[in-house]
């Protein structure tokens, strides 16, 4: 039986987007997603201009003094599978772990800042 809370996130279920490629945070620790799979400089700019715009902080670090260079390394490609949450709880949708050839999974990009 197949999971009536599965769905394809768009634009519309991201926090924003910013540069053509749609953002949020993710999870608890301040990481950053993006759907698609894209380069990690792209996808640093775009992470960027969401901590800036839309959660009011320096950058995606919330720190003056940080460096591209220190945080390329944290971008990573992957895949995952995306369901609803509850309306009335703490969040809207959640991502869970899957592979390429899990039906329904999407690539997404993320900034682990933990």
């Amino acid at each position: 039986m197949a999971d009536s809370s599965k769905f394809t996130p768009n634009a519309t279920d991201m926090e924003a987007t910013h540069y053509g490629i749609p953002v949020s945070t993710y999870g608890e620790e301040g990481n950053m997603l993006a759907l698609g799979h894209h380069t990690p400089r792209r996808a640093l700019a775009a992470f960027n201009k969401h901590a800036r715009t839309t959660l009011g902080l320096t950058n995606f670090a919330d720190n003056p003094q940080a460096h591209l260079d220190d945080w390329i390394d944290e971008i990573h490609h992957t895949w995952l599978t995306f369901y609803r949450g509850d309306p009335n709880g703490d969040w809207t949708w959640e991502g869970r772990p899957a592979d390429k050839h899990t039906p329904g999974a999407i690539p997404v990009t993320i900034l682990d800042v933990a």
